[in-house]
């Protein structure tokens, strides 16, 4: 189940890799055609606000397995590595109680949403779902950091 799941978040890591690539060609070209032909392009800005949802959300799950969200550790590493563990437990378990309450709010917002974008008429709602996928994801790789942190724990006390 965790190698799968690392697995998974590894594959949407690469997709959103991809996204990032294509925001990064469509700005160029936006800019590149604002300034020599005065002629942009249409709904960037739109465009470019919804690929950011699509780049961050689903990113959160992965970037949290493969250890890459800022730690500041400066006070915590004085401690033993029993009273470390314990902290990042509480610490794992705030997070989850946070994103599982953001994930629910979110996925009601989801429900709820049917508005579309001014010059597009793009619809808001799959980045919402986006949004709420994103932040589920991330509620199982708290989890599967909590059961890591769980057996190291007991590794080390033995």
């Amino acid at each position: 189940m965790k190698k799968a799941f690392s697995s998974f978040s590894q594959l949407v890591g690469f997709a959103v890799s991809l996204v990032i690539a294509f925001m990064m060609l469509l700005t160029v070209a936006d800019v590149l055609g604002r300034f020599l032909f005065r002629a942009p392009i249409t709904g960037t800005p739109e465009l470019t606000e919804f690929m950011m949802i699509v780049i961050v959300f689903p990113a959160l799950a992965w970037c949290a397995l493969a250890g890459r969200h800022v730690l500041v550790d400066l006070i915590i590493k004085r401690f033993s590595p029993s009273i470390q563990a314990f902290i990042k437990t509480i610490t794992l378990l705030l997070s989850l109680l946070i994103y599982v309450i953001l994930t629910i709010a979110s996925f009601y917002e989801s429900i709820e949403v049917n508005t579309k974008t001014g010059l597009l008429r793009i619809p808001h709602a799959p980045f919402y779902w986006i949004m709420s996928l994103g932040f589920a994801l991330f509620c199982v790789a708290i989890l599967v950091l909590l059961v890591r942190n769980m057996t190291e724990t007991r590794e080390v006390k033995k």
